[in-house]
């Protein structure tokens, strides 16, 4: 069954019949055809932060066992249960696959592990749990001195991420749960790294992805199974603008204005971009 998409950038370069200027930078569009079955939803890193099962330490009370705060943690769960989970299950009755890319530790517990991994890629997972990777440290020149380097590095991580809160709020991560409403179901299939992800994308015949997740400057871009990784291996990486966000500061939150950087950087280098709305409305025409 064959799909046509309008799939969306914003342009770096000259428009006929329009000023070259930064003004004329507006999203444009450009029509792709696929099949149905060349396209895959990638489902990053969606997370119970926030929600009343959420991942809480009593030593921090609800506000400080968050990521990046509270409205943060709001703003994602709204995506969730707002955005990404009525996209995803109409997705799945027109007939596309969802993958759920996520750490092991969250995907193990489900049915699908085992048809997701093989035993050779569940092995090498359970042999690097027990093994503990060697601190690698960087080879470099003997100017800035060293002591120097380590004590401004180390100021500039505690004033930033304040070290002590980081440490205490890393406990968290055990407790963390893929939310009810986007769990994985018969059929779906679990992610966890670039090359299980792109052998799961071979058998499958997809070449097309449409990200949703968090965070759209950090993990849809550079984890192991983000854009980047896969893009490399030549598959067309886009992403669903508003089924993403990421965190914000005072300055930024007005406008959501990282949130739009991150989704011009991923069309500016990985692919395209799209709303859920006209994703889903797409599928729907060619599935009549």
């Amino acid at each position: 069954m064959a799909i046509t998409l309008n799939l969306e950038y914003t342009p770096r370069s000259p428009k006929p019949d329009v000023p070259f200027t930064e003004s004329s930078f507006v999203r444009c569009s450009t029509q792709y055809s696929f099949n149905v079955s060349d396209i895959g939803i990638a489902l990053v890193d969606l997370w119970n932060f926030g929600y009343d099962d959420g991942p809480l330490l009593n030593s921090l009370g609800f506000e400080l066992s968050l990521e990046r705060g509270v409205s943060h943690a709001q703003r994602k769960r709204a995506i969730i249960e707002e955005k990404i989970a009525p996209v995803v299950n109409e997705l799945r009755q027109l007939g596309v696959r969802i993958f759920h890319c996520n750490h092991p530790l969250f995907l193990r517990n489900f049915p699908q592990w085992s048809l997701s991994t093989t035993v050779i890629e569940r092995e090498r997972l359970d042999r690097e749990d027990v093994q503990s990777s060697p601190t690698t440290i960087a080879s470099r020149n003997s100017y800035p001195p060293s002591d120097w380097v380590q004590r401004w590095k180390k100021q500039h991580s505690d004033d930033v991420f304040n070290v002590e809160w980081s440490e205490m709020q890393g406990n968290v991560y055990e407790q963390i749960k893929i939310p009810q409403s986007v769990t994985p179901v018969d059929g779906d299939l679990l992610v966890y790294s670039k090359e299980q992800f792109h052998r799961l994308l071979t058998e499958t015949r997809i070449k097309v992805l449409f990200y949703m997740g968090f965070e759209a400057e950090e993990c849809i871009q550079n984890s192991r199974y983000g854009i980047r990784n896969m893009n490399q291996y030549g598959y067309m990486t886009n992403i669903v603008r508003d089924c993403t966000t990421t965190y914000e500061s005072a300055e930024t939150l007005p406008g959501l204005w990282r949130t739009k950087v991150a989704i011009e950087t991923i069309e500016k280098f990985y692919g395209y971009s799209i709303t859920a709305d006209d994703l889903v409305s797409s599928l729907r025409i060619s599935n009549r």
